[in-house]
């Protein structure tokens, strides 16, 4: 996974989420321009292709540093246009994926093993300085 400069390593949970995994393995590699959240705290996150499916699995609403999820983002302002496919990863402990009305839950499919603190200190720069590539290979 990469952020701007910034490289890391994720391992999937092929074993608390199979379909993800799988569904995520087989869109490899992904590449878009990524947001930084303003509603959920420490969380950066990239558009998916509109068409791209998820189903509920291995669901959570409490992430901690180094969790790499995918669900649908809401829009803001709802109901505007339709939720959109994001992967996101959160990179400190103050985030909660949340939309307008409470937290959301999302599919946790794999953790960050490696270079957490490089896309921490690339999304607080992006953060002032403006949108970053993200590309998630394989590897």
């Amino acid at each position: 996974m990469t952020l701007g400069k910034a490289k890391a390593t994720a391992e999937l949970l092929d074993n608390d989420a199979p379909k993800t995994c799988d569904l995520v393995w087989n869109m490899l590699p992904v590449e878009g321009r990524t947001g930084h959240t303003i509603e959920s705290g420490k969380e950066v996150f990239m558009d998916l292709d509109g068409k791209t499916r998820i189903t509920p699995e291995n669901q959570t609403i409490h992430e901690i540093p180094g969790d790499v999820v995918i669900y649908f983002k809401p829009t803001i302002p709802p109901p505007s246009l339709s939720p959109r496919p994001v992967i996101s990863f959160t990179y400190e402990r103050d985030a909660q994926i949340r939309s307008l009305h409470g937290p959301l839950p999302v599919n946790l499919f794999a953790r960050i093993t490696s270079g957490l603190k490089e896309l921490g200190d690339e999304a607080i720069r992006m953060r002032r300085e403006g949108y970053e590539k993200m590309r998630i290979s394989k590897a």
